[in-house]
């Protein structure tokens, strides 16, 4: 059968729109590749492409083909309204100075620019005021003297900002911290914003949906996932209420079964956090994105460490072996991976029957368990699993994980 061709429409985090002609066949990355090559970027590594599935944004997995994501109706030409993918940052770094790639870092600041408008960190005003001094500078460039209004304020701040303070106010206010970084290079003054953003929790961050309980109309958990880790918090009354934070050196294993999650960290005293996802696709590629957000922190740090010509001891597939260094905080135990096997009997999406059902589940520091010593070992472990539907439970859908070690961008 022939790869007829469709068009899509791929929304930049500038806002910008990029109109793609893809085969019905094609893989993600295929799209991918493409569109990369239309922005003249080589390595987007920090993105990824989004879709929205069962009404919660979904990043694809681009080994898998794109029409898995999309209408059928996409598929046979018959889409009324045009089909949009987006583009959006997949991994946040702290360092922004480790985004080499310009045209990539811009990218990046755009988002997390666009981000800043729907932050509620109420506690951190000023910042806010401080962070539109830096974008004005780099979007700008040093202030001129005029007599008109030469931003909009719901252009740069959160509408509750403008909506409690008043244009007027932001304008009088706002030029004067922006004079003071005269003779600030817009590159710099970007790099300024992105190192103070991180400031904002509610910023760098990527937020998912999930249920205390199987059906969906039980109370609604936010998982947000960020570099250094996991944020758990309960939607009461319309509002967020914090419950956990979980960094990544203190979370013991994350596993997940159909559309069931369960973590295990120091901080919930020996006692499981269990939760649903809405659908067993996006428990799967929720599972698939913590564990390549963990394996970026690691590589983050490494080449922090690198730079600094120091040693850090990292939670990265090791054979357990003392690097004889002074532990902290931040840094993490060892990890491992390994399958369970149990029993389980359902019908997929598909109409298809399994006998089985696997979970994949990080583990640390369990005795008696497989280790990994090699990243390569567990890229040989997920293609003897190739093949797996998008819509069926067995396990996180990666047949192959690019090393992120080689990346020339960050």
């Amino acid at each position: 059968m022939k790869n007829q061709r469709r068009e899509l429409t791929v929304c930049l985090p500038n806002n910008k729109e990029l109109s793609l002609t893809v085969g019905v066949k094609d893989r993600g990355q295929e799209v991918f590749n493409q569109l990369s090559e239309l922005l003249g970027i080589s390595d987007l590594h920090l993105f990824g492409l989004s879709v929205i599935k069962d009404n919660q944004p979904l990043f694809l997995d681009l080994e898998k083909k794109l029409s898995l994501y999309l209408p059928k109706s996409w598929k046979k030409n018959r889409a009324k309204e045009k089909v949009i993918l987006s583009l959006r940052v997949q991994f946040f770094v702290e360092n922004a100075q480790l985004i080499v790639n310009r045209e990539a870092c811009q990218l990046y600041y755009a988002e997390l620019k666009g981000r800043v408008l729907r932050s509620e960190c109420f506690e951190h005003e000023g910042l806010y005021f401080q962070l539109v001094a830096y974008a004005l500078q780099a979007d700008l460039g040093d202030y001129q003297d005029q007599n008109f209004q030469y931003f909009s304020p719901l252009a740069y701040f959160p509408f509750w900002i403008v909506q409690k303070h008043g244009n007027d106010y932001i304008l009088e206010h706002t030029p004067t911290l922006h004079k003071e970084l005269k003779g600030v290079p817009s590159s710099e003054a970007a790099l300024l914003f992105l190192q103070d953003v991180f400031t904002l929790i509610d910023v760098p961050v990527t937020v998912y949906r999930l249920f205390k309980g199987k059906r969906k109309t039980q109370n609604c958990v936010i998982l947000g996932l960020t570099s250094t880790g996991l944020q758990i918090s309960e939607m009461l009354n319309g509002e967020h209420q914090f419950l956990y934070n979980l960094p990544w050196s203190t979370i013991n294993s994350i596993s997940f079964q159909g559309r069931k999650f369960e973590i295990r960290a120091e901080v919930l005293f020996e006692k499981s956090l269990r939760l649903f996802s809405c659908s067993i696709l996006h428990a799967k590629h929720l599972l698939q994105h913590i564990s390549n957000s963990h394996r970026m922190h690691l590589n983050t740090k490494r080449l922090i460490a690198q730079s600094d010509g120091g040693r850090h001891r990292e939670m990265y597939i090791t054979d357990g072996a003392d690097l004889d260094i002074e532990d902290s905080d931040d840094e993490l135990p060892h990890m491992k991976l390994f399958f369970n096997q149990k029993p389980f009997s359902c019908t997929t999406e598909c109409g298809n029957d399994r006998g089985d059902e696997y979970s994949l589940e990080m583990s640390v520091d369990e005795p008696e368990e497989m280790f990994v010593d090699d990243p390569e070992d567990v890229l040989r472990l997920f293609e003897l699993l190739e093949g797996v539907s998008v819509d069926d439970p067995l396990l996180l859908p990666i047949s192959q994980w690019k090393d992120l070690t080689e990346m020339n961008d960050i």
